[in-house]
């Protein structure tokens, strides 16, 4: 994703995390499209747990408005019954739409900034069921919102940020509120610096939590829904002229989820395909 992932698409991700031109796979970052700059993601993502698999995949369009405003849009699909929590760093079966905003830019020297970037958008109910206890209920729209910040630099990354979703109420069912976060930290090593017409490579470290409320489910909530996990892991970007292809890894560091609703999440891996259509003028990112 050429921009910052609003709701929690992804990096998005869940649905599907989606990758910026040199930002991370599962994690929040700033960049955002350049003035009249198309950009397309496309990828997997997986889930495995001890009560099923899941797979995503999905598609992410973004067009540049202004040098600092980009718009979203993003249409996942999901493969597998694996009964797992809500996770918003990942979008699972709603489209979304968002607008994110890069609102600081400051060149501190050559080759390294440091920008903010936040996103506002709405989530509304794709035309596929959930899988476990999410499959059974009724579903409505939502709203997202995230805020991202951090440095760049020729050879390093870091990047932290936050976001938070919640869904309205449809018949007395509601989806839990969720509270996702990331740090990040990238490297670009010297070697691996190439010119536009070689590939470039990255790797990074990529830290996220999420925290879910509890499920409402004919108007009471169901008991031990609420969910905390964190996970880490690493993640590898390599860049030839306008197209990226990244890919990563994460286990969890912390779980507090009930193993008999969603059982015990093992593994989350990403790979992402990425195009930008370059307009006639573009502006630094």
């Amino acid at each position: 994703m050429k921009s910052l992932m609003a709701l929690a698409c992804a990096f998005a991700l869940p649905g599907i995390a989606l990758a910026a031109d040199h930002g991370p796979v599962f994690s929040y970052a700033t960049p955002v499209n350049s003035q009249r700059e198309l950009s397309f993601d496309t990828g997997i993502f997986g889930r495995s747990g001890s009560h099923g698999i899941q797979l995503s995949t999905g598609s992410s369009f973004g067009y540049g408005l202004t040098p600092h405003v980009t718009v979203n849009a993003f249409l996942p699909a999901t493969f597998g019954s694996g009964s797992l929590p809500e996770n918003r760093i990942v979008s699972g079966s709603e489209w979304s739409a968002s607008t994110s905003w890069r609102f600081f830019h400051s060149v501190t020297s050559v080759g390294k900034r440091i920008e903010s970037t936040a996103s506002l958008g709405v989530v509304v109910p794709g035309p596929q069921q959930d899988s476990g206890v999410l499959a059974s209920l009724h579903r409505a729209p939502g709203v997202a919102g995230s805020l991202a910040t951090g440095l760049a630099s020729r050879s390093q990354y870091l990047w932290v940020g936050g976001g938070y979703t919640r869904f309205a109420e449809a018949s007395e069912d509601r989806r839990p509120d969720t509270l996702s976060w990331s740090g990040v930290y990238g490297y670009r090593p010297a070697k691996l610096r190439r010119g536009y017409n070689q590939w470039d490579y990255r790797g990074f470290a990529e830290l996220t939590g999420e925290h879910t409320g509890n499920v409402l489910k004919s108007g009471a909530i169901l008991p031990d829904s609420s969910t905390t996990t964190v996970w880490l892991g690493p993640s590898v970007l390599a860049i030839f002229k306008n197209v990226s292809i990244s890919g990563g890894m994460q286990a969890p560091v912390f779980r507090d989820a009930s193993d008999s609703i969603y059982g015990r999440e093992h593994l989350r891996f990403a790979i992402n395909f990425s195009y930008l259509k370059y307009s006639s003028h573009t502006s630094s990112h």
